[in-house]
């Protein structure tokens, strides 16, 4: 199954022959005029995504740092807007068959994150804990949350 996506400010190029298709001249496209796009985009996106969960979204990632690769988990919010958020340089969040995913690069790696909905702040919080002391597993993690794709995927009627 192809990614469905949310956002993304990888696409340059793509922007950039659009904008020339639509009659733009060279001399008018930039990489600010891009950005500046991109970022009411991203308003548009929060507002579409503006949607609370039953429950507590955890980010669970996989992070590439100058020193190795980790894994980390944190609690992002109660709305599925609170996972547009990033301050890496190249950002593309998307759905995959099960998941709600984010690949986030930046000038160390690139950071894959996997976002799932757990029952309360409380057991987001325990679950985190369970996992930073190596008492569960990711997949262990992964069964005792559920996904957060169905409330993206209502939004855009996937």
């Amino acid at each position: 199954m192809k990614k469905k996506i949310i956002w993304s400010n990888n696409d340059y190029d793509e922007w950039e022959k659009a904008m020339l298709e639509d009659g733009y001249s060279e001399e008018e496209i930039s990489y600010e005029l891009y950005y500046e796009n991109k970022e009411f985009d991203m308003q548009d996106e929060r507002a579409n995504l503006n949607v609370d969960v039953d429950g507590c979204i955890i980010a669970i990632a996989d992070l590439g740092l100058w020193d190795g690769r980790r894994n980390a988990a944190k609690i992002v919010g109660c709305n599925v807007k609170d996972i547009l958020y990033s301050d890496c340089d190249f950002v593309t969040w998307y759905c995959d068959r099960y998941n709600v995913c984010c690949d986030a690069i930046h000038h160390d790696g690139t950071n894959y994150i996997t976002y799932r909905v757990a029952k309360s702040r409380e057991s987001a919080e325990e679950l985190i804990d369970k996992l930073i002391s190596d008492k569960i597993s990711l997949e262990g993690l992964m069964k005792k949350t559920k996904s957060l794709r169905p409330y993206v995927a209502k939004v855009y009627g996937w």
